[in-house]
């Protein structure tokens, strides 16, 4: 392992506690504020999963490893997205979200054909997802149902907070190992297949992995503590300062 990759490891460690540290304060709060309690959602999700790719790289299990990436850069862009919708409505933004997650939750259902769900509930959720869609027109309630609170594709939410850079770089490389199967890197781990520059890509690969990662959660974080207060100042300039050294070690 490259010192550069390393040192990103080390990072990512010590960002998953400060971020957890924020989990924690948010979490404290009394306020119903409901940009408090989604803001809290969003960075205990990033939380988590950047806790996953933490432990999955610590057993050099990169590509699963890289699965989870792609999951917290699109939680990031969509977190982008929602201050987006907020800062021109909201109440509206957070409508969507709400409704957005509860008929995801009922396609869900209604997918395992609402197994284990008793017939009154049943009737309850169907009354609930006609209650919804009654607030949208029926175009942009499908968008809804296929999009998420968005309702507009990965790409398009890239590009729409300024991330269209790394989501032709990043998202779509490391989608490989979620619709299909890299074989070529199983082949090259298990020494069936040799390639000389394979070294130097798995280096340029994780130190973009962990880069995104770093973002990605820490991003949110940073977010919480400049508008919530919560105090981690210190502990977040911290991370920062070592994530320019690692970016000069690496230029």
């Amino acid at each position: 392992m490259s010192r550069v990759v390393n040192a990103w490891i080390q990072l990512n460690r010590d960002a998953r506690r400060v971020c957890k540290e924020a989990v924690t304060r948010l979490s404290a709060r009394t306020s119903h504020d409901p940009f408090i309690g989604i803001h809290t959602a969003f960075l205990h999700k990033a939380t988590e999963t950047l806790s996953a790719v933490n432990v999955l790289y610590a057993h050099q299990l990169e590509e699963p490893a890289q699965a989870l990436i792609r999951i917290l850069f699109e939680l990031r862009i969509n977190f982008d997205c929602l201050l987006t919708m907020a800062r021109r409505d909201s109440q509206y933004a957070f409508r969507r979200v709400a409704d957005s997650m509860m008929v995801e939750k009922i396609k869900q259902a209604r997918a395992s054909q609402f197994g284990g769900i008793p017939p009154e509930r049943q009737e309850e959720l169907e009354n609930l997802e006609k209650e919804i869609a009654q607030r949208y027109s029926p175009e942009e309630f499908t968008k809804l149902r296929k999009h998420g609170f968005t309702g507009i594709p990965i790409e398009q939410r890239a590009a729409m907070t300024g991330h269209e850079v790394a989501y032709s770089i990043v998202y779509r490389n490391f989608s490989r190992n979620v619709h299909s199967t890299d074989y070529l890197e199983s082949y090259i781990k298990t020494g069936m297949h040799t390639s000389e520059d394979h070294e130097a890509y798995r280096e340029s690969r994780d130190v973009a992995a962990h880069y995104t990662a770093h973002f990605s959660a820490v991003g949110m974080a940073e977010f919480a503590n400049h508008v919530f207060s919560l105090g981690l100042d210190e502990e977040l300039d911290a991370l920062g300062k070592r994530q320019r050294k690692i970016k000069a070690l690496d230029a």
